[in-house]
């Protein structure tokens, strides 16, 4: 089910690949007393699926900003949260875990931040299939459902998948010709982020050290190709890295990074965005695919990594000796 509602509270999902980190973000309902408040997103590469289950509350008496810092009024202790493999019809219960404890630290902010209550379930008891549909059911512990949602397994990526640059191609950025991007996967990847991380050595007062960059080509992109001027592989370095005389560069590879999501996740930021310009109300329309009144997102994302990229030699020349970077004083 997807609804669209605007309320005075608004909750925000970060980008595909942080959104553990995101939930201190949104602002409490205006309404009823007891809304579920739910972040999920199920992966098949992932080792363990977490799912956040919160609530929104309204006291007369108390400023949200009080209850917001009581655990026991952020977190429900009465609740049960499976996820159903539809062609199955198998349950899987996810166990309560503190997110603090198991890396998720959450930052400090209205909200409580200890403990940091987390649903779990380890790959080894849930095994995801790509394709296949999970259904997301909260429930109390008299059985009576809280809030649900489904969404679709995006299979993950082939090595075959990713087109441009190839598994065995080195990257060549020319200053004033097209490069692109190009990728497939499965149907249900519809929204996608892509990015490189430049690695290489900087040498310094007799130091060498190794450093990276991340370079953020594209987010929120809805098609499996996207074409940019070479030239902008140069101005990224030249805008990202100090211009020292007595440094020295030497590069070492490159990675490429596709994040893909389903969606509801498209769907999500979309709407989000789809108010905001100079002529809205003003008003936030928040996105939400939970049942009963539940906001939040129930969601399904991929990721696939190519490592250990190099530069084609003209790449290299134009970054020791083209006008944009010389000054790096790359070797």
């Amino acid at each position: 089910m997807m609804t669209f509602k605007t309320s005075f509270g608004v909750i925000f999902l970060l980008c595909i690949t942080t959104f553990l980190s995101c939930s201190n973000d949104f602002e409490l309902t205006e309404g009823a007393v007891d809304t579920p408040i739910v972040y999920g997103m199920i992966s098949v590469g992932d080792t363990a699926t977490y799912i956040r289950v919160e609530r929104a509350f309204v006291d007369e008496n108390t400023s949200a900003l009080v209850l917001s810092k009581d655990p026991a009024q952020l977190y429900y202790n009465d609740i049960t949260v499976k996820i159903r493999h539809i062609k199955t019809s198998k349950d899987y219960t996810l166990k309560r875990v503190d997110g603090n404890l198991e890396g998720y630290q959450r930052d400090a902010g209205a909200f409580a931040d200890a403990p940091n209550y987390l649903y779990k379930i380890k790959k080894s008891e849930l095994n995801l299939i790509g394709k296949d549909q999970y259904k997301l059911i909260v429930s109390r512990n008299d059985g009576s459902v809280l809030t649900e949602a489904t969404t679709t397994a995006i299979a993950p990526y082939a090595n075959e998948d990713i087109t441009n640059p190839g598994p065995t191609a080195l990257l060549s950025f020319v200053n004033n010709l097209d490069y692109k991007l190009r990728w497939f996967g499965d149907a249900a990847a519809v929204i996608h982020d892509v990015r490189f991380i430049f690695y290489f050595k900087e040498e310094k007062g007799g130091q060498i050290t190794d450093k990276s960059l991340s370079w953020t080509v594209i987010k929120n992109h809805d098609k499996n190709e996207y074409t940019f001027k070479g030239r902008a592989f140069y101005e990224f370095m030249q805008g990202a890295l100090e211009k020292n005389p007595t440094t020295k560069r030497y590069f070492q590879n490159a990675s490429l990074e596709v994040v893909s999501g389903a969606k509801e996740i498209k769907d999500y930021i979309s709407i989000g965005q789809a108010n905001l310009g100079i002529t809205s109300s003003g008003e936030i329309p928040v996105y939400t695919n939970l049942s009963n009144d539940g906001q939040g997102i129930f969601s399904s994302k991929t990721g696939f990594i190519r490592s250990d990229i190099g530069l084609a030699n003209v790449t290299l020349d134009s970054l020791r000796n083209g006008v944009i970077t010389k000054s790096l004083n790359f070797q």
